[in-house]
């Protein structure tokens, strides 16, 4: 359900497009099936007497298409009138039948609803007559704006759920979009992840090389040539005081290669 309602709010923000058109002209259509008219023949829009001058009849995708045209009206404001459109294919006979413009009243019926029920701003009936191309008349449009609030009981309310049942067709590219496309952001992400998580072991493993290597590149040195600041003292060399060692030698025949010396400035009084 995150998912429809996530698809939901891209198609409410989406402009109004052929699919859409073709869509609600099919859902008007489902409405009354068995009403047989034929959309180019030359027929009253409204019953006898109400219009003037005969108009011809345009197809309902035609009817429709102006509408939008001439309204410029907002995408969630023509699909709310889905939903009032199969609300009233619960409530009407599944043999019901009417004039050849009875479908063209269903769905100018509908958006005006939805136009008044959900903006705070909307064109007044005579306009809506004038969006008609002469069609329909002010006194046609009040009727059919108070059978449709008779039939729908008043009750205009709609819901995320209700949208999302009746909206189905459009909403399913969207939705299978939406799941495509968290499917590889995830997949990035996990590749990302191993990425870094892979460099870093690396940079560790580079790191404890180099610091085994320069611990044994030191103690390689220390025993070629260790540092006289290293040296043991105790190990090397014998520290000898000439001066009051009773040991050393009183002749000349001590030799000094054999008795290594260690003079330190300790050994000095100044």
């Amino acid at each position: 359900m995150e998912t429809y309602n996530k698809a939901l709010n891209i198609l409410m923000k989406s402009p109004v497009t052929d699919d859409m058109i073709q869509f609600l002209t099919h859902a008007t259509l489902q409405v009354m099936p068995n009403n047989n008219s034929n959309n180019n023949a030359a027929a009253y829009p409204s019953p006898p007497g109400s219009p003037k001058q005969v108009a011809r009849l345009p197809s309902l995708r035609t009817f429709i298409t102006k509408l939008v045209r001439y309204t410029n009206v907002y995408t969630p404001t023509l699909l709310s009138a889905v939903c009032y459109l199969n609300k009233l294919k619960r409530i009407l006979p599944k043999d019901a039948k009417g004039l050849p413009s009875t479908i063209h009243r269903l769905f100018l019926a509908c958006l005006i609803i939805s136009a008044k029920f959900h903006n705070d701003s909307t064109p007044l009936n005579k306009h809506w007559a004038k969006y008609t191309d002469g069609l329909f008349s002010l006194e046609d449009i009040n009727l059919m704006e108070r059978q449709l609030l008779q039939l729908l009981k008043w009750d205009l309310r709609l819901t995320n759920e209700d949208l999302i049942l009746d909206l189905q067709y459009l909403l399913e590219p969207i939705k299978q979009h939406i799941e495509i496309t968290t499917r590889q952001k995830k997949k990035m992400l996990a590749y990302k992840k191993q990425e870094v998580y892979k460099h870093m072991r690396n940079l560790s493993v580079s790191s404890n090389l180099s610091s085994s290597t320069l611990v044994n590149s030191s103690s390689y040195e220390d025993l070629r040539c260790p540092s006289p600041g290293r040296r043991s003292l105790s190990n090397t060399t014998k520290q000898i005081d000439i001066w009051h060692d009773k040991n050393m030698p009183n002749d000349l025949s001590w030799n000094i290669d054999t008795h290594p010396v260690s003079i330190t400035s300790s050994s000095y009084n100044y």
